[in-house]
């Protein structure tokens, strides 16, 4: 059975002690704001819920930084490989294994890596940009 501090612990890991009397409010659907006024059941409930969205969204940002790296890479003409692409996602958030990227490094690596594809979009712009203008006042 989870106890308040697991409940506690879980809550931090997400980012969400601050907010906790409202998440424990809209369980509880109004009949209390206070961890200590939970059931044993309800904590329990509770911690599952909180691991189970968790680790559902860990994998949606996964995908989305597999997608973001992927499409930086289509957009330069290249096939790379799954491994290759976990293995940049590695180096970028310097560890060794890429489920063990938290969430927070997750969305930054994400959000680069469209930045990138985005600085490519418009570099490339300007390049063709450049060349019409050469072969016209050539």
């Amino acid at each position: 059975m989870a106890t308040l501090k697991k409940l506690m612990t879980l809550l931090s890991k997400e980012g969400l002690l601050d907010q906790r009397a409202d998440v424990i409010n809209l369980y509880t659907g109004g009949r209390t704001s206070s961890a200590k006024e939970l059931t044993p059941f309800e904590i329990q409930a509770l911690c599952d819920t909180i691991t189970e969205n968790s680790q559902h969204t860990l994998d949606k940002k996964r995908k989305r930084v597999l997608a973001s790296i992927f499409g930086l890479y289509k957009k330069m003409n290249k096939k790379v490989s799954i491994e290759y692409v976990k293995g940049h996602a590695c180096r970028a958030a310097k560890v060794d294994d890429f489920n063990k990227i938290p969430a927070s490094r997750l969305d930054s690596i994400y959000n680069a890596f469209l930045k990138a594809q985005k600085d490519l979009e418009y570099s490339g712009r300007l390049v063709e940009i450049h060349n019409f203008e050469q072969t016209t006042y050539n």
